[in-house]
């Protein structure tokens, strides 16, 4: 494993461009890429991971920790990440928030996406009031009581039977220190994020997975959306499945990886 740090380049501050996002490289092959979740840490990808690692070069990254920002700045963020590795045309993998993150990436950058496979995501929170409240009450509550809430909800909104004790616990460590500002940073780009007039244009080879027991947002009929407006989008539906997919047991991303390019016409 290979931990690098990107110098951000073209930016919109002094402060964007001091920044340094750290990613971390595992294995040799294919270059492959996961975009994390609201959470930001980039850890979440390790059950998958050891799978792929075998022939693919896993390049995995947190979201910046501090600073208000907006998703042009995530999107200059993912893209220097990925010409600093020398990606080049990657398979780019974006969950939750960070599907929402990887649809605007290849609006902006084509050219760095082979395959684009989101899961349980959205191209806008159509839950208004919900996220509303939460950007409100996160902006004036103590960051402690968050995370006790958060980690509270945990159980009933983001895992479902499949999801083994041990991987339930390992999400809760790597989740443990999730910077505040970056956090409400992201909660104010779900809210004020609508990518759905331009679903349209991202012309990438795409697989949209959803849980149909995810408790947290509706990833069904947010599937179905994003995969009837991207050009020849596939869906896939994961039966009992909850939203933190990528660590259950039943899941295997190198076997989406075969099923998409199964359904994708050969140029």
């Amino acid at each position: 494993m290979k931990i690098i740090g990107a110098t951000l380049k073209g930016s919109r501050s002094d402060f964007i461009r001091r920044m340094k996002i750290q990613h971390q490289v595992h294995g040799r092959g294919e270059p492959f890429v996961y975009v994390p979740g609201i959470e930001g840490t980039g850890k979440l990808f390790y059950k998958q991971l050891v799978d792929l690692e075998r022939d693919h070069r896993i390049i995995t990254f947190p979201l910046r920790a501090k600073g208000r920002y907006g998703m042009g700045t995530l999107v200059d963020d993912l893209a220097s990440v990925m010409r600093d590795a020398g990606a080049g045309r990657a398979t780019v993998l974006g969950e939750s928030f960070g599907g929402m993150l990887a649809m605007a990436a290849a609006l902006e950058h084509p050219e760095f996406f082979k395959r684009l496979i989101l899961v349980n995501t959205f191209p806008f929170f159509v839950q208004r009031a919900r996220i509303k409240f939460g950007v409100a009450i996160y902006s004036i509550l103590p960051y402690a009581l968050v995370k006790a809430y958060r980690r509270r909800r945990a159980g009933t909104e983001l895992f479902s039977s499949d999801i083994a004790d041990e991987d339930r616990r390992l999400f809760r460590d790597h989740t443990q220190s999730v910077p505040f500002e970056g956090y409400l940073s992201r909660l104010r780009i779900i809210r004020d994020m609508d990518l759905r007039a331009r679903l349209p244009e991202i012309k990438v080879p795409t697989l949209v997975v959803a849980g149909t027991t995810d408790g947290l947002i509706d990833s069904v009929s947010a599937a179905q959306e994003i995969a009837a407006n991207i050009p020849g989008a596939k869906l896939k539906l994961l039966e009992g499945t909850g939203h933190c997919a990528l660590l259950s047991s039943r899941v295997r991303v190198r076997d989406w990886i075969a099923e998409l390019d199964a359904q994708t016409p050969q140029a």
